[in-house]
């Protein structure tokens, strides 16, 4: 069946307004300094990604530190990277061997935060909105071996998302590239790719912590229906052959 013909039939399937929220993701950390796949997502379903709606963005560093052998004493922690006192979400999410606490203060200017502890040589997990720039990629990325077949959705520099107060002045982006551009078959991945100058982490298993101030949500629209031809339709969309 034709690219057009899959157009057509796509735009005559009933479909159910949804987003890809954080829970939906399989997270991973990155490589510092190079393009690393950190989320992951799995279409269950053949599914649409929405232009039409705002989407939620904010990369945190992952950090840890040791608190020292001295019981109730204030520590300064000085942060690897430049924090940012961002609009966007919580600035900094403090853990103490696993459990949320709050910092006593938190010094923007000198990029550090001052925490006193009721243990000794517990370790802190610091997740934290860096002022760093870094590039994030969404593409869709077709199953199986041999030779990989992928699409880039839409690009959004960390810069935009963490300066902006998305609640009021939401995100955007545009598809349109090609005739299937925004269609993602069953099975397919959305992968989100960033390229950063900090260690990138949305959580992790040692101590069970997450990074609550971590944002990733596309909008999308969803169908039950099975619509045969339609991975080799993207397929061919994608090479131009359409």
């Amino acid at each position: 069946m034709s690219v057009q013909k899959i157009k057509q039939r796509l735009q005559n399937v009933s479909y159910q307004p949804g987003t890809i929220k954080r829970g939906d993701w399989a997270f991973s950390t990155n490589t510092t300094g190079e393009e690393s796949v950190v989320a992951t997502y799995e279409a269950p379903r053949p599914l649409r990604i929405r232009e039409d709606r705002e989407f939620d963005l904010a990369v945190p560093a992952h950090e840890t530190f040791s608190v020292d052998g001295t019981a109730d004493n204030t520590e300064t922690f000085n942060l690897s990277h430049n924090l940012l006192d961002t609009p966007a979400t919580v600035s900094l999410v403090l853990y103490d061997d696993g459990t949320p606490v709050q910092p006593d203060s938190i010094d923007y200017a000198g990029d550090t935060f001052d925490y006193t502890s009721a243990n000794t040589g517990t370790t802190l997990d610091v997740y934290y909105i860096p002022r760093d720039p870094a590039s994030v990629e969404f593409k869709k990325v077709a199953p199986g071996g041999g030779a990989t077949i992928e699409q880039p959705l839409f690009e959004m520099p960390t810069v935009m998302a963490h300066t902006r107060d998305q609640s009021k002045d939401p995100l955007s982006f545009d598809l349109g590239r090609s005739q299937l551009h925004d269609t993602v078959p069953r099975k397919w991945q959305i992968q989100m790719v960033v390229k950063a100058p900090y260690p990138v982490a949305f959580e992790e298993s040692t101590r069970g912590t997450t990074a609550t101030n971590a944002l990733v949500s596309i909008p999308k629209a969803q169908t039950e229906e099975r619509i045969r031809g339609l991975k080799d339709a993207v397929k061919a969309d994608i090479a131009g052959l359409s």
